[in-house]
This record gives structure tokens, C-alpha cells and sequence, in this order.
């Protein structure tokens, strides 16, 4: 008879997964946290909007130029050490935002949050695979994208109780435990780990082109009433000779950001581009979300994070059930009934007005919900099936940088068109027809994933 007790991870491995998960999880809470409360912070600190909106589009832009670099790095460097460099600068990260007097500190508060989510996410994975034995992988890896998936969606509720009762400073200050106790565990419980098979080089020109690109094309979006015509064309040259540079990069240098090879594989650029659909639908959503309700429909903090709970709880459900129906050929399908969902969504969202009730707000965001459900994970897994085993890393994390993207332009787009009107409510409708354009692009991509049976 086998005996079971062998079968049982170690208890060190047991603190070592609490350790990896808490960081992470804090991630997960930051980001719907911070996105709750920006109208509070708005408000207490007399930030204008443009800079509230930096302050997260710098998170995303750090976490796109520094995703697939960081894993490549603690690969060379050291898993745990580069973790633990991770989580030291999002605790302060979260240490300074608690402490910001304006919009400058803010933004700096979130850029180093985003430096730490950069890592934590992609080092987490490949510590997990290091750590726990073949037969308890799996379970380890559930295990922290489950406490993620509830992170994020304890998020708002979690961020509009700490606001009304603490004030927002603390949904900063809040989250430096959590960050303290991941340190201590990982430092004296998880083993150290490298990658001694691929040969130590980083891309680090393609880091750059991707970051500048990207910093240009944003500040071009986003600021372009604010700038000359010649400083805008500048910044339309750069972001295009960024992106060119880019591109002969990854043809040339053997590990690049960005694999020629996947982007030449019609699955996985249809899944990518399908993904970063709806993360530019979701990084819009939960940025503009909290401010109509907390500044054109007056609720409170913690009314606004009950609402959200209608985003987030349906992704819950669905996920396991979505995952056990899951076939490759089916991935197609379930992301296109998810995009018709965000559809709409994104339609109803365009009568959102000063007097739109509450019920009609939590079915259009229970829509938001459902089709989030039906395409995050059957994209993800459509994306990484079509690449090699020993190619899965890279392809994750140029995936994930797909999906940064997405998000990075979700607020830059969408969030710039909704300042440019006045009043406000009138704003969201005409940024509401992004969300339309990005659920029918979505639609499409869903319809490049299907694939014929006979491959």
C-alpha cells in the first residue's frame, strides 16, 4: 500500500507557497484597490484627473517594458533573489503612495508598484515549478491563481471599507504586512533557483524600445492638447521608429522581448490580440468605473465597491467551469460569446447618466462579468497549447506583455477620450464607443482562434 504521507509537500514548501502567494495576492488587491479609490484620492488630494490617470498608466507601462526581462533576469540572477527585490519595491511603493502630497508622489508610488508586479508575476510562476515536486505542481499553481482571482475580486469591496473607515492613505499602508511577512517566509523558506540551461543573456534593447515606444505613443495620446504640432509629430516618429526598432531586434538578437516565430503563429497572435482586448476593456472599465459612481451618481466608497463585486464574482464562478469545458477547439467559441458580452456591456455603459439606477448599473456590469469569465482563461491556454514545451516560458511572458499593452493603451484611449468632454457623464458615453470598437475587435480575433480539426 503506497504510503500517503510521502505524497504530502514538505511543511517548508507549504510556507515557501504562502510566502510567493501573499505577494502576489497583494498585487492583485493593490490594483483593484487603488482603482477604487481614485475618485476618494482625487478628491482629498485636488489631483486633476489626466495625472490620476498617469498614475496608473505608469504602472502598466513599467510592468509591459520589464515583464519578460525580469523573468530572463532571475533566471541569470537568482529566483528568490530577484522575488524578493520584487516585493521590496512594491512595499515601497505602497510605503511613498501612502505618503504622496499630489499627483508627482503618486505617480512615482505606482511606477515602483508596477517595477514590483513586473516581477512578481512571472518570477511566482517559475518559483512554484522549482519548489514543489511534479506530482504537487499543478495544485501549487491553482492554488495561487485562485488567491489572485479572489484578490482582485475582494479588491474593491476591501479598498471602499478601508477609505470610509481609515481614510485612503491606508489603502496604501494597508498592504506593507502582507508585503513584510512574503519577504521573511521566502527569505528563510524558499530554496534559491536559476535557469543553467539557456545561456544568461538579457534583451535589454528590446526593453528599451519597447518602453520608450510605448511612453511615446501614450504621452501622444494622452497629451496631444496639451502639445505643439511639432511635438506631437516627434512623438509620433519616436513611437513608430520604437516600434520598427523593436522589431528588427527580436529578428536579430537570439532571446529577444518579442519571438518573430509567435507572432507568425495565427493562434497565438489571435489569442494575444484577443487578450489584450480585454484588458484594455477591464483597465478602462475599473479606472472610469469607481468615478462615475462615486462623482456623477454620488455613492460612497463602499457602495462602489459592492457594485464591482458584479465584475468580479461572475469571473469566480465561471473560471473552474469554463476550465473543465475547455477544449482547443472550443477556445474560439467561448471567447467570442465572452466579447459579445462585453458588447454589450460597452452598449449599455452609453446610458449610463446622472440618474441611471442601480439595477440597470449591476446588469451591465454583470455582462462586463460574464464575458470577462468566458475569455480570460481559454485565450491563455489557447496562446501557450501551440508552442513547444521548452518555449512555454517565453511564450507566457510575451502573452502577458500583449496583455500589458492592451490595458496600458485601455487607459491611455479610453480614459483621454472621457476627459475631453464635459460633463462627465456626457464623457463616459463617448469613451463608451472605445469599448464598443475594442469588443468587436475582440470579436474578431475570437474568430481567428478557430482552428481546423484536423490539426
Amino acid at each position: 500500500m503506497k504510503h500517503e504521507i510521502k505524497e504530502n509537500p514538505h511543511p517548508i514548501n507549504f510556507l515557501s507557497l504562502v510566502g510567493i502567494c501573499s505577494g502576489c495576492i497583494v498585487m492583485g488587491l493593490v490594483f483593484t484597490m487603488v482603482n477604487a479609490s481614485i475618485p476618494v484620492i482625487q478628491q482629498a488630494l485636488a489631483v486633476p484627473l489626466h495625472l490620476m490617470q498617469w498614475m496608473m498608466m505608469a504602472f502598466g507601462i513599467i510592468n509591459c517594458a520589464l515583464l519578460v526581462t525580469s523573468g530572463r533576469l532571475a533566471d541569470m540572477f537568482g529566483r528568490k533573489k530577484i522575488y524578493l527585490f520584487g516585493l521590496s519595491s512594491s512595499g515601497l511603493g505602497m510605503l511613498l503612495g501612502g505618503f504622496s502630497q499630489g499627483g508627482v508622489g503618486l505617480i512615482v508610488s505606482m511606477s515602483l508598484a508596477g517595477l514590483g508586479n513586473a516581477i512578481l508575476l512571472p518570477v511566482s510562476q517559475a518559483m512554484l515549478v522549482s519548489e514543489f515536486p511534479e506530482t504537487h505542481k499543478s495544485r501549487a499553481i491553482a492554488l495561487w491563481a485562485t488567491a489572485i482571482a479572489y484578490a482582485m475580486a475582494l479588491g474593491p469591496i476591501v479598498g471602499g471599507v478601508i477609505s470610509k473607515e481609515w481614510g485612503w492613505r491606508w489603502i496604501f499602508w494597508s498592504m506593507i504586512p502582507f508585503f513584510v511577512i512574503s519577504f521573511f517566509l521566502i527569505a528563510l523558506f524558499s530554496k534559491e533557483s536559476k535557469n543553467t540551461v539557456d545561456p544568461p543573456i538579457g534583451d535589454y534593447w528590446g526593453m528599451t524600445f519597447l518602453g520608450v515606444g510605448l511612453t511615446a505613443f501614450v504621452l501622444l495620446t494622452t497629451e496631444f492638447n496639451r502639445f505643439s504640432g511639432l511635438t506631437n509629430s516627434a512623438l509620433f516618429l519616436l513611437t513608430m521608429g520604437a516600434f520598427i526598432a523593436l522589431w528588427r531586434n527580436s529578428r536579430r538578437f537570439p532571446y529577444p522581448i518579442l519571438l518573430p516565430e509567435l507572432v507568425r503563429k495565427r493562434v497565438f497572435i489571435a489569442a494575444s490580440i484577443a487578450s489584450a482586448c480585454l484588458i484594455f476593456y477591464i483597465w478602462a472599465t475599473f479606472f472610469l468605473l469607481p468615478i462615475y459612481l462615486q462623482n456623477v451618481r454620488y455613492l460612497s466608497p463602499l457602495s462602489s465597491g459592492l457594485i464591482m463585486l458584479a465584475i468580479t464574482v461572475p469571473v469566480i464562478i465561471l473560471s473552474p467551469i469554463v476550465g473543465r469545458r475547455y477544449h482547443p477547439h472550443k477556445a474560439w467559441l467561448f471567447s467570442l460569446i465572452g466579447f459579445i458580452f462585453l458588447l454589450i456591456s460597452s452598449i449599455l455603459q452609453g446610458g449610463f447618466g446622472e440618474a441611471s439606477s442601480v439595477v440597470f448599473i449591476v446588469i451591465t456590469t454583470l455582462f462586463f462579468g460574464v464575458g470577462y469569465g468566458l475569455i480570460y482563461g481559454p485565450t491563455a491556454t489557447a496562446a501557450i497549447s501551440v508552442v513547444p514545451p521548452y518555449k512555454a516560458g517565453i511564450a507566457s511572458g510575451t502573452y502577458v506583455t500583449f496583455q500589458e499593452i492592451g490595458g496600458t493603451l485601455g487607459l491611455a484611449l479610453v480614459v483621454t477620450t472621457v476627459r475631453l468632454y464635459t460633463p462627465l457623464s456626457v464623457g463616459f458615453q463617448k469613451g463608451g464607443v472605445g469599448l464598443i470598437f475594442i469588443s468587436i475587435l475582440g470579436c474578431i480575433a475570437s474568430l481567428l482562434l478557430k482552428r481546423q480539426k484536423s490539426n
